[in-house]
């Protein structure tokens, strides 16, 4: 990436006298944009606001310098027609806060006007019940301070009105590291470097908010919860072009075209909370394209019914757990002494303490903290010592995709321990004289299964069916290949890789891109701006939701023009 000299304050003046007419232009068109087809919003738990600074759309996608935060862009929904409102930086954050410049025409410290009594977001959640906050990195805490440091108030718009309380004000070093203590809404500021703002500090606020915030990235994605990568403008120029990224629950990954700005963000959190609108984010719409609003099932457990385990004898006992999104934590209530379900996973194990009849309640939280119905059933733990006739409990009907992992555990009692051996497995899978069953099945169809457990006071068994689903289609997955491609030094690109076959939904890796070129492994697109000049060989693989691969191969030609 070519580097990005700071304007003199003066050449900004010069240039902004020059771009308004066409920055006034591209606000109107962002404010009249129509999105796509209207969705549900989610109402997220927490949402997480970053903003940089002036910073050009095309210096951050795909750019090599930024890795991090292309991880986001590319597991994330990224607008390509995105928009600031103004330059220089005030007014734009006055406009992400409050649906309005404020009239701000320079970054001075306090802005003719201050303080405002002008509705704003932080006013609208706490007037709603909800919880506002900011964390502004190297703020020493006074709210009349205007720079210290690194830290800059031009960059903090919740300074400036009466009618935020200073109380929602924090520090970086406040920033918490239970995600679940964020407010409802809260904007990070980082100081004048981490944000971008200064001469080469580029690479610097990448690697601060993969700090910082790739904690709070990965954890909102299982816990209802967004984070929004923005910029306030871009590089003083009239088209006034940013980069945002839109990451976390409920996301779906890829990229949006539609005509958007800081007004439409606030809009999307108003009506997010059920907030009314303030200033120009009243005239604009939500962002509802990106959004995945299907109804996911709740967590369902198979009931594994009556449990009997014997004084001394080690137990290990999985629940079979499925619907909504794995992985699965479970509760149990009411196990026998001497058995839990370590790191609360969803197999019981230990070494049973104490002879008698326990009722048993589980449930079971998916990844996105649906909760299932409690199941409950007995477990009885029986005396050790003196010969007792094997049981086995039946673990009922399974079925399993071709391929798949295997680990069932059938369950005996008896003393001594009981051996076990099966008839009818499918063709690989094996039992374990410890009665463990493991292997990856070969062959799709239905068997016959019988489970024999033996010991010197006799033997018993348990017969069930075991289906074996041919989850794979004749053919496989298959890639289609886009044909070689070319493109000029620098040129942005954008090449969509088809999967078929197979099961979807398919991720998608990829060898060989030249440089500056990414794919986003959720919907298989390949977009950036290619910096190595010659010729690459590519392949690309696609792996559907049961393992099954497909490839093909491409050459890429990056030439100078």
């Amino acid at each position: 990436m070519l580097t990005r000299a700071r304007r003199s304050w003066s050449a900004k003046v010069a240039a902004l006298c020059a771009g308004t007419a066409a920055v006034a232009t591209a606000g109107i068109v962002a404010m009249t944009a129509s999105p796509a087809a209207a969705a549900t919003i989610p109402t997220f738990d927490h949402v997480v606001i970053v903003v940089h600074e002036n910073t050009n759309y095309e210096d951050v996608v795909g750019s090599s310098s930024l890795p991090y935060i292309n991880t986001l862009i590319n597991g994330g929904a990224s607008f390509t027609n995105f928009h600031g409102e103004s330059h220089p930086s005030q007014g734009n954050y006055f406009a992400m806060f409050s649906g309005a410049t404020q009239g701000a025409t320079s970054d001075s410290c306090p802005e003719p006007g201050q303080p405002f009594s002008a509705d704003n977001l932080g006013k609208q959640l706490l007037d709603a019940g909800k919880t506002f906050g900011s964390y502004n990195e190297d703020w020493d805490g006074n709210q009349a301070t205007c720079t210290t440091a690194k830290y800059a108030r031009k960059h903090n718009p919740w300074m400036a009105f009466s009618n935020v309380p200073i109380s929602t004000a924090h520090k970086m070093s406040a920033f918490p590291t239970d995600y679940t203590q964020l407010p409802t809404v809260s904007f990070v500021v980082p100081n004048l470097c981490d944000d971008m703002h200064d001469p080469g500090c580029t690479t610097t606020g990448d690697t601060w908010t993969k700090n910082n915030l790739d904690g709070y990235a990965q954890w909102a994605k299982t816990h209802n919860s967004l984070l929004i990568v923005t910029w306030d403008e871009d590089a003083f120029r009239s088209q006034n072009q940013i980069a945002t990224v839109f990451y976390g629950a409920n996301v779906k990954p890829g990229t949006y075209g539609t005509n958007y700005n800081h007004y439409n963000t606030m809009r999307t959190l108003e009506d997010m909370y059920g907030l009314r609108t303030a200033g120009q984010s009243s005239s604009v719409p939500a962002i509802t394209e990106v959004w995945n609003t299907s109804t996911p099932t709740t967590p369902v457990i198979a009931n594994p019914g009556p449990q009997a385990s014997v004084v001394g004898q080690a137990v290990n006992v999985p629940l079979s757990v499925s619907g909504g999104t794995a992985p699965y934590t479970c509760t149990f209530s009411g196990l026998p002494a001497g058995l839990s379900n370590p790191s609360n996973g969803c197999t019981v194990q230990g070494t049973p303490t104490t002879q008698g009849t326990s009722n048993v309640t589980v449930t079971a939280k998916d990844a996105a903290n649906q909760t299932s119905a409690a199941v409950g059933f007995s477990w009885t733990v029986n005396p050790s010592g003196g010969n007792t006739a094997p049981t086995v409990t039946n673990p009922g009907n399974q079925t399993t995709a071709k391929g798949a992992s295997v680990n069932l555990q059938v369950q005996t009692t008896g003393n001594p321990a009981p051996t076990c051996s099966a008839s009818g497995l499918p063709a690989g899978l094996s039992i374990s004289s410890g009665c463990l069953v493991t292997g990856s099945p070969t062959t799709a169809g239905t068997s016959n299964v019988t489970v024999t457990a033996t010991n010197a006071a006799g033997s018993a068994n348990a017969a069930f069916t075991w289906t074996v689903t041919d989850v794979t289609p004749p053919g496989g997955v298959k890639v289609a290949n886009p044909g070689n491609q070319s493109s000029k030094f620098n040129q942005k690109v954008s090449l969509q890789i088809n999967a078929s076959g197979g099961t979807a939904p398919y991720t998608c890796s990829a060898t060989g891109l030249p440089s500056g070129l990414f794919l986003n492994p959720f919907n298989c697109q390949i977009t950036g701006n290619a910096w190595g000049v010659g010729t690459a060989s590519v392949t690309v693989t696609a792996k559907d939701s049961a393992g099954a691969t497909g490839s093909t191969s491409f050459t890429w030609t990056v030439t100078w023009f």
